[in-house]
């Protein structure tokens, strides 16, 4: 039993990752699938499970009492970002007060070492502390308190908690890019004039009015790009689970891409990709010559795999963490009104990221080493115990790609073309009658307290 076991060498609990080996697309585990909103997340939560832990760790399914984990345990270290959370994104599932309660109640070591901000908006909002909720802001304390730093992702997020009157932030960068170890791949310096296979990484899950997803599929789909979407919802379920679709997907479709066209093609030429685990993902970005998208953790497998990527700052999320980096990019409001690939091509340099990279990742290391929680990591930065999470073999052949045949696309076409005609007023009823819903339920929530 691990409570037997001498406190170091009992394994880390790692706060949030999703299955290493992926999800395999079953009718049981469609709840469960849909709950990953954003699989993103694989980027960063491997391999700040790797970083910190190397192969001993266990993962925190929000099932475990802390009297459990204290047993068990040898510390817990969250990569549970985003969650400086005006609402609404306060609402959106995450339990707040349980967890709250859950680090209250350890008695091992804790650290937070992924935090950031969640936002639609391009600016850095001088008064964006005074946004948080006071459930939000307990929990946020409470993490300050508990763990002697408070990692964040870039300066904005260490800027804001610092308003909150938390004086331990310190802007580490996004655990997704040091999977690198000491530098990153000197290919990146070499970004093709003519690129033949090219990759685009943009869905648009926040349904962004100033998004230009529409423009970027329908650039994709006239130059015969790959489109890699990492949302949950239309694209996932045709891929997987037709039989799930309804006109409520249909609908939100409707406003994430703005125009479903391209986005129907492209699924026709068989030119679109999702994954769940993160080894087929880098290693499918491996395979081209060039990406660019407005989706941090859907490039990070590219940067991993040496393949120059140019990045489109759709939110602060996006433009801190490249800023920290030094990462090529632009903002999405910057974009030209007619989009081309020479335009992303002419602006990816990563001269200045290589070198700023290194000094970030020294900074990385010695913090964790500072702080006892880099034993996967020698004095010279490098990795000791480097692994990738291997794919399940279900998962691997369902996250090829994907054909359909002509009855298929034109059952699909079909389901889109009802769905565009149901009105919208329809759909905003619908919604009022959710929001009402949750409102009771929190509510209750409230007065359980």
């Amino acid at each position: 039993m691990n409570q037997t076991k001498p406190l170091a060498m009992r394994p880390t609990l790692i706060g949030y990752l999703p299955p290493p080996g992926g999800i395999s697309k079953t009718g049981a585990n469609y709840q469960i699938h849909s709950q990953f909103i954003n699989i993103g997340d694989i980027a960063y939560a491997h391999a700040g499970a790797m970083l910190t832990s190397g192969r001993n760790f266990s993962i925190w399914n929000f099932r475990m009492s802390a009297d459990e984990v204290n047993e068990k345990f040898s510390k817990v270290v969250f990569f549970i970002p985003c969650r400086i959370a005006p609402s609404p994104y306060d609402k959106d599932g995450y339990p707040y007060a349980f967890v709250t309660d859950f680090i209250e109640r350890l008695k091992i070591p804790f650290f937070s070492l992924g935090e950031s901000i969640q936002t639609r908006s391009y600016q850095y909002e001088s008064s964006f502390h005074k946004s948080l909720s006071a459930e939000v802001v307990r929990y946020l304390s409470l993490i300050a308190d508990r763990s002697p730093l408070v990692g964040t992702r870039g300066e904005y997020s260490a800027e804001v908690l610092s308003k909150l009157g938390i004086k331990n932030a310190m802007p580490l960068g996004c655990p997704s890019l040091y999977l690198n170890g000491p530098s990153l791949p000197p290919s990146l310096q070499h970004v093709p004039t003519e690129p033949q296979r090219v990759a685009v990484c943009y869905s648009n899950y926040q349904g962004n009015a100033h998004s230009r997803i529409d423009d970027v599929l329908r650039l994709a789909d006239l130059n015969g790009y790959h489109y890699v979407e990492q949302t949950f919802g239309l694209v996932t379920q045709a891929l997987y689970y037709p039989g799930k679709i309804s006109g409520a997907d249909i609908h939100a479709a409707r406003i994430f891409y703005r125009d479903l066209a391209p986005l129907l093609s492209l699924l026709e030429k068989g030119l679109v990709r999702y994954f769940t685990n993160y080894s087929l993902w880098k290693d499918f970005l491996g395979s081209f010559d060039f990406a660019f998208g407005a989706r941090m953790h859907g490039l990070t497998p590219a940067v991993h795999a040496g393949k120059p990527a140019m990045f489109i700052a759709h939110d602060a999320r996006v433009r801190e963490m490249c800023e920290f980096f030094s990462l090529p990019f632009v903002a999405e409001a910057d974009l030209p009104e007619q989009l081309s690939l020479d335009f992303f091509l002419s602006r990816c340099d990563y001269s200045i990221a290589s070198s700023r990279y290194r000094q970030a990742y020294g900074q990385f290391v010695a913090t964790l080493h500072r702080y006892g929680i880099g034993e996967n990591i020698d004095a010279n930065g490098t990795i000791l115990d480097y692994w990738t999470p291997d794919p399940d073999p279900q998962v691997a052949w369902e996250e090829g790609a994907v054909r359909y045949t002509a009855a298929e696309m034109l059952t699909l076409q079909r389901q889109i073309a009802l769905g565009c005609d149901i009105p919208d007023e329809v759909f905003s009823k619908l919604a009022q009658i959710k929001n009402l819903a949750q409102d009771w339920y929190y509510s209750r929530l409230d007065r359980a307290k």
